[in-house]
């Protein structure tokens, strides 16, 4: 009984963590917006480049990135640094020419 206990324990924050990380994504893409610096170390988020199942809509912008899904891309004086990477990514985005902002 004691295993089995143990086992629906482990099973249910298995499955919360799964949701929990789900949510955690769509927060960062309602906030990654503005001026983004690309690094190699030390970056605030880890983005994942992808054609489908992306959490945000990105739109590259020379100027004023000051709504979801607008990135400036500045070598300093970023609001955010990431860092794109084929695994273990915080959020996954799709560059699009129209259409910009976070995936329902």
């Amino acid at each position: 009984m004691k295993k089995l206990s143990c086992f629906l324990f482990v099973l249910v924050a298995v499955l919360f963590c799964g949701f929990a990380s789900g949510d955690s994504a769509k927060a960062i893409a309602r906030k990654l917006y503005g001026k983004i610096r690309v690094v190699s170390i030390g970056e605030d988020y880890k983005v994942q480049r992808v054609s489908i199942g992306e959490d945000l809509k990105v739109r590259a912008v020379s100027l004023a990135a000051d709504k979801v899904g607008l990135w400036e891309f500045v070598t300093i004086g970023e609001d955010y640094k990431v860092r794109f990477v084929s695994i273990g990514e915080d959020i996954k985005v799709r560059f699009v020419t129209i259409g910009e902002g976070v995936v329902p």
